[in-house]
């Protein structure tokens, strides 16, 4: 075995090593980026959600003030 053999096979295993690692931090920066978007995603969903629950809270609300009414109008004679 000659030199020649073992820098040739020095330089390939540090290029399969360094592209390895390249598709890696690739692969983990779109990642990241997608949930970066599905936080976003998650975020705007959730305030579509508290807007409904506090609509709900509001008729339920005008709904008992409705149900005094009527039993008030219905007292009358």
């Amino acid at each position: 075995m000659d030199w020649t053999e073992i820098i040739t096979a020095v330089i390939a295993a540090v290029a399969a090593v360094g592209g390895s690692a390249l598709v890696q931090s690739k692969a983990t920066a779109i990642l990241q980026a997608k949930f970066e978007a599905l936080k976003e995603d998650i975020a705007m969903l959730s305030g579509r959600v508290d807007k409904h629950n506090q609509l709900q809270e509001r008729m339920l609300k005008n709904e008992c003030k409705i149900e005094e009414l009527e039993k008030e109008i219905d007292s009358f004679p």
